[in-house]
């Protein structure tokens, strides 16, 4: 069953006069960093934007950021990651739309450095993926990685990484195994557990509300079931694109999109455990957003924020909305045991591995419940001692 979602709206004295108005977008991209949101880009209908905007969560107050150095040119569906202290911009569509000339795909990537406000741009050794727009990025293992997208002409489906650490700024392009998703673009990337999940997206007429799941470590695609009929289970979401798909706890959380000629604001989640999803019904009291396309959303702490996007009559909006992920508190139980471990407190076993002898001390109570054969072991170690202890 469940709990009470809260969805809320942050009020417009948050926004501040001047730029409550110069918020308005979408095809933005949103990233958060520590207690902030930042708001790249995008465009207000009229012309595309390059300004970096920070939304303080605990004040509830807008500003732009701090840069130094020369910004990326504006654009839209492009995409943005953090890693470290710095947040990646790559690709996206520039160009004057107001004018509808010099309009093109690009495969630029810049680097913004939280702590400095400084922006670089990176030059590359190599071949590089094709310039492209509406693709998805994400972070894993020290490196950032590019899938599929929109190159001007057609949809694609190929993945690239490159290292963010270290002195090589080499592209490589990453050979995909298994069930690999149609070519598409518009779609949202949620990394988790060593994997990184698509949901539908515009594909043309292949265009469906499948989910896919590419584990890094393996390179590998597969598509996981959709049979709810059969589990019993909701359906999942309808086909969409220009949805936000975001990971919290065992959860995907998707919101929005347009779907066959629709906008909804619907709220879904997908159970990672149980592979299956389940539609979220809002508290009575929340201020849910209308439906959106091509908005942006990033987590802080327990709470997801959704930022601009399209509304009806393509109207581009400003508001940002928060949404509580739970109303119970978050379970700390992994994390204070983590911490007991690392701190030796209490500990009354100890481990002797490999050939240095190195030794880990543990909890007898802790290991025994996690392993049934290091249970065992432990069983018959203090019996011989209590047996010794006895002679």
């Amino acid at each position: 069953m469940l709990g009470i979602y809260i969805l809320t709206e942050l009020p417009e004295t948050c926004r501040g006069k001047v730029i409550a108005v110069i918020t308005l977008r979408s095809k933005h991209t949103v990233v958060s960093y520590k207690d902030a949101i930042y708001v790249f880009g995008g465009d207000n209908g009229k012309t595309m934007l390059n300004d970096l905007l920070r939304f303080d969560v605990k004040e509830k107050s807008w500003g732009r950021a701090f840069a130094t150095g020369t910004a990326p040119a504006p654009r839209y569906h492009h995409s943005a990651v953090v890693h470290a202290n710095s947040m990646y911009v790559f690709g996206g569509y520039t160009g004057d739309i107001h004018s509808n000339s010099n309009l093109t795909n690009r495969n630029d990537l810049f680097e913004y450095k939280f702590q400095t406000g400084q922006w670089i741009e990176w030059k590359f050794v190599g071949k590089t993926p094709v310039p492209r727009s509406a693709h998805g990025a994400a972070v894993y293992d020290n490196k950032l990685w590019i899938f599929a997208g929109y190159d001007g002409n057609a949809r694609l489906n190929d993945m690239w990484t490159i290292p963010l650490t270290g002195e090589v700024r080499t592209w490589e392009q990453v050979v995909q195994t298994g069930e690999c998703p149609p070519t598409c673009c518009n779609f949202p990337l949620a990394v988790t557990r060593n994997s990184m999940f698509i949901f539908s997206g515009h594909s043309g007429a292949k265009m469906t509300n499948s989910l896919f799941q590419f584990n890094f470590e393996e390179t590998k695609w597969i598509k996981l079931s959709s049979d709810h009929i059969l589990r019993c289970a909701p359906p999942p979401p309808t086909r969409r694109y220009g949805h936000t798909m975001l990971a919290y706890d065992r959860h995907l959380y998707v919101f929005g999109g347009a779907a066959d000629n629709t906008l909804p604001n619907d709220l879904y989640r997908y159970d990672l455990d149980t592979q299956t999803w389940e539609s979220i019904v809002p508290s009575n009291d929340s201020h849910i957003p209308s439906g959106r396309v091509f908005h942006a959303a990033a987590a802080i702490g327990d709470a997801m924020f959704v930022f601009g996007g399209t509304v009806d009559n393509n109207i581009r909006s400003g508001e940002m909305y928060r949404f509580q992920f739970s109303c119970y508190p978050k379970c700390t139980l992994h994390d204070d045991f983590g911490r007991l471990l690392e701190s030796g407190q209490f500990c009354d076993v100890e481990f002797v591995v490999g050939d240095d002898e190195t030794k880990i001390p543990a909890h007898i109570a802790l290991v025994a419940a996690r392993s049934q054969w290091l249970r065992s072991r432990i069983r018959q170690a203090k019996e011989v001692r209590d047996k010794h202890l006895e002679e």
